[in-house]
């Protein structure tokens, strides 16, 4: 009796880690029942809120996206995440100041590998907290790199690598990403 018992908790204490660990993977799928609508996109980001460490009011996500580390990740108000995007917070984080807008496949990762014994396969991890500043928007399939801070107002436009810190009111474009012009206010 003791056997079948001891059994029988081990069974459901490797369902509980099972169920830690595919938590997020759990709601990216839940959110993946919702129409590719303004509806949609505000219960997905319903949806996330809860395992963000914070986040403000009006958060839209698309469908498809992916966040790792959630408890990493800080979201401000009126931000909208799009379709095919993937937000890593790993090491220091990543912060999505207030009207926030990523295109589709927007890439936010906050950790680099690095060298070690002529392989990055097993070096030390480093990395950097991301912040995009508010009013700011990464056009489609833009990179920001780890440690990376993109000021207030920027258009980062599509395809670029932000892998330096931008001040306010730029357009920025290319790999790297360089400065266009200053937007006028």
């Amino acid at each position: 009796m003791i056997r079948i018992l001891k059994k029988y908790i081990i069974t459901i204490l490797n369902l509980l880690f099972f169920i830690k660990l595919s938590l997020i993977r759990f709601l990216e799928v839940l959110g993946g029942f919702f129409p590719e609508t303004s509806l949609g996109c505000k219960i997905r980001g319903c949806i996330y809120r809860p395992f963000l460490k914070n986040c403000g009011a009006n958060f839209q996500v698309a469908l498809n996206v992916k966040f790792e580390n959630l408890n990493k990740i800080n979201i401000g108000n009126n931000v909208y995440v799009g379709y095919g995007s993937w937000i890593n917070g790993h090491k220091d984080g990543v912060t999505l100041c207030d009207e926030v807008m990523l295109g589709p496949y927007v890439t936010l990762v906050a950790n680099n590998h690095s060298f070690l014994d002529n392989s990055y396969r097993f070096g030390k991890g480093s990395g950097g907290e991301i912040k995009i500043g508010s009013g700011t928007w990464l056009a489609a399939k833009s990179t920001v790199t780890a440690g990376v801070v993109i000021g207030k107002g920027v258009l980062v436009g599509a395809n670029s690598v932000v892998t330096k810190d931008i001040k306010d009111n730029f357009v920025v474009g290319g790999v790297p990403a360089k400065m266009i012009r200053i937007i006028e206010r």
